[in-house]
């Protein structure tokens, strides 16, 4: 009986090869974190490391979530799924609609960077879970003529309050370096293949405790709980998609992907879900926050703008609402669609 077989390289075709971009990678994330329940969402670059961190305070994963759907392909939709019980109750008004549908929010990290640490505690009805450790090493999805199982992803558990030091993560990086000399033995790639994929392991050192002593925002410490994404090196187009054209007055790349993505006219509204930043640490003293609310408009500009529109629209696509023209209000405005 024949079956279907994919290639390791299947993942990178579905997820670095169609992304548009590491702006619309990072946006990707930003949807997980939201749906997820996060209340904020942080980049971090430190462009003297090429350091990537991006975290959340959401729900987290346990060890069986990111076994069974963020390492699993072609999972249910989100939109089709049932509720997860387990989840913390939302409170009825703050339910929030999915973002993020496709999955393909993990497969894009692959666009940031080939040497990813992923961390995460689960906060569920019965308490905080163990810490989730896995470190995926995406330039093992681009070898031709080996087989997805092929693939080794490292993962390990740290119990309650415990985490990360510089020897769990050297431990999750042999088992990758273990898997890529089993390949080379078993004649599954090149000498050289095997030499190009060691050397940037044998340089790398995350010391994750470090890391998270010095960054402000959520922290995976103690009672934290969320999803923290360690990537370094980053791909050197993350600082041209920050950057952008300096010969361009335009907004570049990244603000414009990622400005917005958290209501910054009403920054204390209960259904401002999600506050966002992105911080470019241009030295190891100074840096710009991209996606801030100044950057885009805050309370006090909404209270300056010429046309002010309120209300919702019907299943007939009629509008109906109020709507405030320079100094004067029209309540209980109507504007049906004609073409319902």
């Amino acid at each position: 009986m024949a079956k279907f077989q994919a290639r390791a390289r299947a993942l990178d075709m579905l997820g670095r090869q169609q992304i548009a971009g590491i702006p619309t990678a990072i946006s990707e994330l930003f949807k997980n974190a939201h749906d997820a329940y996060a209340n904020e969402v942080i980049v971090d670059y430190f462009r003297s490391d090429k350091l990537f961190v991006l975290r959340d305070d959401g729900y987290g994963m346990t060890r069986e979530d990111f076994e069974e759907k963020w390492l699993t392909l072609g999972t249910e939709s989100k939109l089709n799924q049932i509720p997860d019980k387990t989840l913390p109750n939302v409170l009825p008004g703050n339910e929030r609609p999915v973002l993020g549908e496709k999955g393909i929010g993990r497969l894009a990290i692959a666009s940031i960077g080939d040497h990813v640490l992923v961390l995460s505690r689960a906060k569920r009805k019965d308490g905080l879970h163990d810490l989730v450790m896995s470190f995926v090493y995406w330039k093992m999805f681009e070898i031709p003529g080996i087989n997805l199982d092929q693939v080794h992803i490292p993962i390990k558990t740290l119990g309650f309050k415990e985490f990360p030091n510089e020897k769990d993560f050297e431990e999750l990086s042999n088992e990758v370096i273990d898997n890529i000399i089993k390949l080379r033995k078993q004649n599954f790639i090149t000498e050289e293949e095997s030499l190009n994929l060691l050397r940037p392991l044998e340089k790398m050192s995350l010391v994750v405790e470090k890391i998270d002593s010095y960054l402000e925002g959520p922290s995976l410490k103690e009672i934290g709980h969320g999803t923290h994404f360690f990537i370094c090196p980053a791909d050197e187009m993350l600082e041209l998609s920050i950057d952008g054209d300096d010969n361009d007055d335009k907004a570049s790349p990244l603000l414009k992907a990622l400005i917005g993505f958290s209501n910054t006219m009403f920054p204390d509204s209960p259904k401002s879900k999600i506050k966002t930043s992105f911080r470019d640490h241009k030295t190891d003293e100074y840096f710009i926050d991209h996606i801030t609310e100044n950057q885009f408009w805050t309370p006090d500009e909404y209270l300056m703008a010429d046309h002010h529109i309120k209300g919702e629209f019907d299943k007939y696509g009629q509008f109906k609402g109020s709507v405030k023209e320079y100094e004067k209000d029209f309540p209980d405005h109507i504007i049906s669609w004609k073409g319902n």
